[in-house]
């Protein structure tokens, strides 16, 4: 049987019994289903894991007992910065959820000049914590330790003007060259386009400021299928899939 792994946003020590929050009572008693004295994995996204076992659990208290340290790492030695255009529906939130699955480091919103997601203050911190309840829930599923970065949502300009480390790459259907990195590299960041792609403009501005165009092959892909065949690929050549 595969542990239940529940993240908690708090310092984690062994022989500890720490009271749960009111959600997560909710959620070990509610969904998981969890009884006293059963067993489960613990983790606050700063590295490893604990067991723990459930103490007290009740309508509106819960407690649990902290258990063995597991100083476990899951975490690819590729760095990726996955900046990924909003899009319409669930889109984003599709590429979010398997973007953590496959190892991204950062997650950062883009708009974009054909991005068709209406940008408002409340709306965008609605997302902001949508996003950060779908990377813990995909961390505590995929086994991951460490939480990934979301990044505030931010336009293009603002973005590609900035100067980081590692390779920098655009997807473009049109580009000559694939998607590919030596094996040796340890960074990378990875810009998707929305439903459209980016504008011609955008693509000459990235091209001026150090971004590499390069293509998945003869196909176009949605826009939030494209992050995952790329990162799968990354990570294959440079990440942990191919170590």
């Amino acid at each position: 049987m595969r542990d239940i792994r529940v993240y908690l946003d708090q310092p984690l020590v062994t022989g500890n019994v720490i009271d749960l929050p009111d959600e997560l009572v909710r959620h070990i008693g509610g969904v998981l289903r969890l009884k006293p004295g059963e067993s489960l994995v613990l983790f606050n996204g700063l590295g490893g894991e604990y067991r723990a076992q459930v103490e007290t659990l009740e309508r509106r208290r819960g407690c649990v007992l902290i258990g063995e340290y597991d100083p476990v790492t899951r975490e690819s030695g590729l760095h990726t910065r996955l900046v990924q255009a909003l899009g319409k529906g669930d889109r984003t939130e599709w590429a979010v959820r398997k973007g953590v699955e496959l190892g991204v480091t950062e997650l950062v919103p883009l708009i974009t000049e054909r991005t068709q997601v209406k940008i408002s203050e409340q709306k965008n911190n609605q997302r902001q914590r949508r996003w950060q309840s779908l990377i813990i829930a995909a961390c505590e599923q995929s086994g991951r330790t460490r939480l990934p970065l979301l990044r505030a949502a931010v336009t293009f300009d603002q973005w590609t003007a900035q100067q980081r480390s590692g390779e920098r790459l655009i997807l473009d259907p049109r580009a000559t060259k694939p998607i590919g990195i030596d094996a040796s590299v340890t960074e990378v960041e990875l810009l998707i386009g929305p439903e459209g792609g980016f504008s011609t403009p955008e693509l000459e501005l990235a091209g001026q400021r150090g971004y590499q165009p390069v293509s998945l092959g003869p196909r176009v892909l949605r826009t939030e299928t494209a992050p995952l065949a790329a990162l799968a690929l990354l990570q294959t050549q440079a990440g942990d899939w191919g170590r």
